[in-house]
This record gives C-alpha cells, structure tokens and sequence, in this order.
C-alpha cells in the first residue's frame, strides 16, 4: 500500500514540475491553463473542477469566435453588428470574471441564457441566409457538457433555450429584414458558421473526454495518498491507544500501593501521628484515590470502541432501570427522580456497555451539578429518518455557553475539585461513544436554569 501511494504521488508531483516547466516556457500556455482554472478553487471535488474547466474553455472558444466576427464587422464597416458582436465578447468575459469570484453556478445559467440571446439578435440581424441560428443546435449540447447528468433538471431548462430560439427565429425574422447583411456577406457566414460549430463542438467533445481522462488521475492519486493517510493515522490511534492503556495499566499498581500504605499507616500509627501529619496523610490518600479513579477514566475512554463484542438491539429502558437501580441511594437522599415521559425505543446495532456509559456520566451529572432541592432528570427521545435523538434534561446550575465546545474535551473542568468531585473526562467518554455510533453530542443551557443534554445515534 505504501509503494503505490509513493509511487503515485511522484507522478503527481512529476506531472505538476512538467506543468510548471511547460507554462514557464510558453507564456501563452500559462495564461490558457489559468483561464481553464478560472474557479476551480471555490469546488474541492475533483468531478466539479471539471465541469467548471468546461464552462472556461467553451466560454474562450465562444470569445475567440466573437473577436472574429468583430474583426468582419469592422472590416465591412458594419458599426451596429461590430456592437452586437462586442457584446457578445464582453458577455464571455463577464463569465469567466463569475468564475474567477467563484460564482460558478451564475457563470454556466449566464452562458446557457445571455450567450445564446446575444446570439438570437446577431442571427436575427445578419439574416437567414448566414445560417447562424444553426449556432443553436451546437448549445444544445453545451448542458450537457457544463452539468453533470444527475442534474436533470437544470440541463433540462438549459437545453429548452436554444430550442426556443430555434423555433422563435422564423416568426421575428422579417421584422429584422431591413438591417439584414448583403447576400455575399451572408454567405461567406453561411460557409465559415458551421466550420467554427463544428471546431467549437470537436474541442469542447475533445475537452471533456480529456478532462475526464485527468480527472480520473487526479482522484485515483487522490484515493491512494487518502488510503495512506487513513493507514497511517488507524496505526497512530492505535499506538496511542495502546500507549495511553499501558501506562494507565501500569501506573495502578503504584497508586494502589500508595493508597494502601497511607491506610496501614493511619490504622496502626495513628497516635503516633500530629494533627498536621495526619492532614497530610488524608491529602496523600485522596489525591491517590482521585489518581486511581483518573486512571480507571483514561483506560474506559481508551477502549471504547475496542474489543467489543458484535452490536445488538439495545432496549434503553433496561439500560435506564439499571442505572437507577444503581443510584437508588443517591436518587433517595437526595429526594432526586429520573423522569420517562414515554418507553425508550430499542436500538439496533449497539452495544449495552457503551449506551450504559452515555445515560449513566449525563444522569451523574445532571445529579451531582445540581443545588435544587429536588433534582430531576428527564429523558426523551425522537425518531427521524436516520437517526434517534435523545435528550437529557437536568433542573442543576447550568453550563455556559462559551464552554459550548470545551466542555467534551478531556481533563475540562468547570470547577474545582473542591466544589464538585470528578475527573473531567465523563463527557469526552460520551462524545467519544456518540461519534462512534456517526451522531453528536451538544447541549442547550443557561447559568441556573439547568442543562438539556442531546445526542443523535445513527441508525445502521
């Protein structure tokens, strides 16, 4: 996997020094190939830049063609059609000005619609015997070439323009008859008209299947550096989960120790000990218990998503019986209630283990950060399309909303250990199962007005 995303990123990279070495020998190649870029910074898909490369060279084809015939006009010394033509010209500079400002979409519906009226009037001016409404069957094509198919719709209302014109020409055509150009004229158009189409045509066929060529390129050199990238950052996460479990792992026993021997040494010297020695030895023995819960924090969030077994229907009204059955001295002491407005749905393909996880840190908390004298915790849910959405609603000390996103990363406390116990990691946990499970996590508060909860789970 490797050598062929090494192997694909030196073409590219030879590709792009050949590109630049060309343009930097032929001036004239750089400003077309700019002009063909005109926009393509305002898409990131490779399939979008393609369309919009499209638009840029038939515009310049379109702009070529009107430079020529202005050059007749001038030459035949005809001042209204050198005018109508010049629009025509400036109308495909404005094009491609959208498209330099990333208006992608105005620049294409301003070519299928004011490119093919300016042209309508040329027609209709220089007369029938020019052939220029011909011009119309070759833009029925252009949909074709600036949309992609799945847009039915649009290529759709572009290809009824042209047809329109087509069959409004002949009804407008005898009220124009007066500024019709000579015979002569006219045919020498008739006779130039469908060799420029069909070039116009051929090259912007020829664009497309060549854009289409190096569009492939570009996204299979895309898919292999993303396939290199995805390979190397599955082997980080996984290096730094198993560095985080290792250490979490081995720094328990140590902390264990500690804690035990701070409690040998309270129950069997205890009057032996001052009082401030005896201060000392409680701070050494909670910071110790603290440090263990910590640990046992870090090695739950390091295995979400590890090891676990194949994901099953999950009735969430089990999974909330058990933690109040869990909570049930803490719920009576506190005169608390978790409130159900209506059965929890069943949820398939997860795991009990982690919706536990979710349920249990956001009724914790909603208890725990809580100065009412009779907390609530009320749980709702509903089902969409893809996902159900649940919510979890507290009557505590509420949250505020700069902390909107800092509150689901690790270690991020709102308060002191002193006012509020815990380790700061209980909501990354739940951000870590949410995203698992392709939802998210946010949440609606106010300072002393409570906090609701909501987290999406995806339906597989």
């Amino acid at each position: 996997m490797g050598q062929v995303s090494n192997l694909s990123v030196t073409e590219a990279e030879a590709v792009y020094e050949r590109k630049v070495r060309d343009n930097y020998q032929n001036p004239v190649l750089s400003v077309y190939n700019n002009l063909l870029d005109l926009g393509t910074d305002a898409v990131e898909h490779h399939n979008q830049q393609k369309y919009i490369r499209v638009t840029n060279f038939i515009t310049i084809n379109t702009l070529v063609g009107s430079l020529i015939y202005s050059s007749l006009a001038v030459y035949w010394e005809n001042w209204t059609w050198f005018f109508l033509t010049l629009t025509l010209g400036f109308t495909c500079l404005l094009i491609l000005v959208f498209n330099a400002f990333g208006k992608t979409n105005l620049s294409r519906f301003t070519y299928l619609f004011a490119v093919n009226a300016i042209v309508f009037v040329n027609a209709l001016y220089v007369g029938p015997g020019a052939e220029i409404k011909d011009f119309f069957v070759v833009s029925s094509i252009v949909p074709f070439l600036v949309y992609e198919l799945k847009q039915f719709t649009t290529i759709a209302v572009g290809l009824m323009i042209p047809l329109i014109f087509i069959y409004t020409y002949d009804f407008l055509a005898p009220v124009f008859q007066t500024y019709y150009l000579p015979e002569t004229q006219q045919a020498l158009l008739a006779t130039m008209g469908p060799l420029v189409q069909l070039v116009l045509t051929v090259a912007g066929v020829y664009q497309l299947v060549r854009l289409n060529e190096k569009t492939e390129k570009e996204l299979e050199n895309s898919n292999a550096q993303l396939q290199m990238q995805a390979t190397e950052l599955r082997r980080s996460n996984s290096d730094l989960e198993q560095f985080a479990y290792i250490i979490s792992h081995d720094l328990k026993a140590p902390v264990r120790n500690i804690s035990s021997f701070m409690n040998l040494l309270v129950n069997k010297h205890a009057g032996q000990l001052t009082p401030e020695a005896r201060e000392f030895v409680t701070y050494s023995h909670t910071g110790a218990k603290r440090l263990e819960r910590l640990i046992d924090d870090v090695l739950a969030y390091c295995r979400i998503g590890t090891n676990l077994p194949k994901p099953v229907p999950v009735n969430i009204n089990d999974v909330i019986n058990t933690i109040r059955f869990e909570l049930r001295e803490k719920l009576n002491s506190a005169n608390a209630t978790i409130i159900i407005n209506r059965e929890l749905p069943v949820v398939n393909n997860v795991h009990a283990s982690l919706m536990y996880h979710i349920f249990q840190n956001l009724i914790s908390n909603g208890l725990k950060f809580n100065r009412s004298a009779n907390p609530s915790i009320e749980i709702n849910w509903t089902n969409s399309l893809n996902y159900y959405t649940f919510s979890v609603k507290d009557n505590g000390i509420g949250i505020s909303k700069e902390y909107s996103t800092t509150i689901f990363q690790m270690f991020k406390r709102l308060h002191s250990e002193q006012e509020y116990d815990g380790t700061g990691i209980g909501l990354a946990i739940c951000k870590k199962i949410v995203e698992y499970y392709h939802g998210e996590i946010w949440f609606e508060s106010a300072e002393n007005q409570g906090t609701t909860f909501y987290f999406t789970i995806r339906k597989f």
